[in-house]
């Protein structure tokens, strides 16, 4: 069976690059959008080069004054490029390297969104699994407290009111155990959304400790963000020198066919110019408000990182105590099994002897075993909480 492997990030350093696992067109999806963002980026770098113009004019004139009448044909090629604006080319240049580090960010972002939801989708259909498999042993155990609740009512020492709660309990259970199974249904539409590979064709392996340093430091919500403030800055630089001094080069060259229909006689023209050009803006009415709005949009993504960034060291703490909570409630379970074990140990005995009934040690086989699968979904759980720290750092 071919299997693919999602795993940690230090698998690879092209992590958010493997696209192998998703459906062909979600693939070409990504593929054709980090194309476009290359492509967007060659616009934008060249977007201060001026483009080469070819015009060409048919005119007749006729003078009414005198004996004129020409007929004139006429073609030109020419190009007016600025060659500088006071570091406005160079910050036209710089931004669409912003924009491009930015958009890719991004980009990744997003690959590590998909790929988040495809391990989490996972690791749901695994924790499913075990709690079907646990809800059994659930199921077994409501069936024989019901057995015992009609004994104890058939002998006079219950009320029906606790044979009434112990079959509600029965039924609850039982449509537990049938919701696990729509759920587990739900979470397998859910992965073949993203991936024509079924659930046990794609091993899952366990992620390493990240620390609270790389988890900020190194989180994609951070450096996209943080990206942003660079690229807003550039244009903000970029819009102050749109009032400064701006000089262009410009050439011309151009042929003319002139036919003098009342001479019949027929000439040609060719001219070639060249100019240097000094601009220089005096006045603009909104100047102010466009640089303040440039500049107000630059300090409030940087104030928006910086307390993105809070946030951030914030979640990393919430993880870690989550999975400090399920550590610890998997110790109380491994005590509990033990404690189970040495029930199980004793009521057996005492069953041999006839003084107990093989109900109680049926239960306590059965509860047993649930706390053994409590002990699994709980390692799910820490998984899908590792997950959080793993999918949100560049690799």
């Amino acid at each position: 069976m071919r299997k693919i492997i999602v795993c940690s990030l230090f698998c690879s350093l092209a992590f958010a690059n493997n696209l192998d696992i998703l459906q062909k067109d979600k693939k070409a999806t990504r593929e054709l959008e980090k194309k476009s963002i290359e492509s967007n980026y060659e616009t934008n770098k060249n977007d201060w080069i001026s483009p080469v113009n070819l015009s060409s004019s048919l005119n007749r004139s006729h003078s009414l004054t005198s004996d004129s009448d020409k007929f004139t044909k006429s073609v030109s090629i020419g190009f007016t490029q600025s060659i500088y604006e006071s570091g406005g080319i160079e910050f036209t240049i710089q931004y669409a390297k912003d924009k491009l580090k930015y958009d890719t960010l991004t980009w990744e972002n997003e690959n590590y969104q998909i790929l988040e939801s495809i391990y989490d989708t996972l690791l749901e259909i695994s924790k499913l699994k075990l709690q079907i498999e646990q809800s059994k042993y659930k199921l077994e155990n409501k069936d024989i407290e019901l057995v015992i609740k009609k004994i104890q009512y058939e002998a006079g020492k219950t009320d029906i009111v606790e044979l009434n709660n112990t079959v509600m309990a029965k039924n609850s259970q039982f449509r537990e155990n049938i919701s696990l199974d729509n759920s587990l249904k739900d979470k397998e539409y859910e992965l073949s959304k993203y991936t024509d590979l079924k659930y046990d064709e794609i091993e899952i392996l366990d992620f390493k400790n990240v620390s609270k340093e790389d988890f900020i430091n190194k989180n994609l919500d951070f450096l996209q963000e943080d990206s942003k403030v660079e690229m807003l800055n550039t244009s903000y630089k970029k819009a102050k020198t749109n009032y400064l001094p701006k000089v262009s080069l410009g050439a011309n060259s151009s042929y003319s066919n002139v036919d003098d229909l009342i001479k019949n006689a027929n000439d040609d023209e060719t001219s070639t110019s060249a100019s240097l050009s000094l601009s220089v803006p005096l006045y603009d009415y909104n100047k102010s408000s466009k640089l303040q709005d440039a500049k107000l949009e630059y300090l409030k993504q940087k104030s928006q990182v910086n307390d993105l960034k809070n946030e951030i060291a914030y979640d990393y703490s919430q993880i870690l105590n989550q999975i400090d909570t399920y550590e610890k409630q998997n110790k109380t379970i491994e005590d509990n099994i033990r404690l189970y074990d040495d029930l199980i140990a004793a009521n057996k005995i005492s069953n041999d002897a006839g003084m107990t009934s093989v109900y109680d040690l049926d239960i306590l086989r059965n509860t047993k075993k649930v706390n053994e699968y409590d002990l699994q979904i709980n390692d799910i759980n820490i998984k899908l909480q590792y997950s959080k720290l793993y999918f949100k750092i560049k690799g």
